[in-house]
């Protein structure tokens, strides 16, 4: 009982990371990443990565994600200089931030991240 009861085991396990890989693969099929530029300290008790802060546009959503959640983020989307979006999200918030794009036209977009302590990061993408 107990060699069925490990057999069981592993095969739900090899399950599990078998399928949970095959859904990073299609997720990120759909998934353009923003790479962000500039500094990201969240004041000086920072010890996580420099940039604990990701962004994706998928399916004519923005999503920006901070590991971290120290922050308030301001987020400001703009196009050939004009601003189209600026919203500040509380840091309790920020785990996952998603921004609907679907009333923006086709083209190059700018998005820029302000937090309390005058950190800043930008980022382009391209809406098709």
């Amino acid at each position: 009982m107990k060699k069925i009861l490990k057999k069981l085991a592993w095969a739900i396990c090899v399950f599990f990371v078998f399928s949970s890989l095959l859904l990073q693969s299609v997720s990120a099929k759909g998934n353009n990443s923003v790479s962000l530029y500039g500094r990201w300290k969240e004041d000086v008790r920072s010890i996580s990565s420099p940039i604990p802060i990701s962004a994706f546009v998928s399916d004519g959503v923005l999503s920006i994600h901070s590991s971290t959640q120290r922050s308030d983020i301001t987020i400001c989307i703009s196009k050939d200089g004009k601003i189209l979006y600026e919203e500040m999200i509380p840091a309790s918030e920020t785990d996952c931030v998603t921004i609907d794009l679907s009333e923006f036209e086709p083209g190059t977009y700018s998005v820029e991240l302000k937090n309390q302590w005058d950190d800043c990061l930008g980022g382009e993408f391209i809406l098709g």
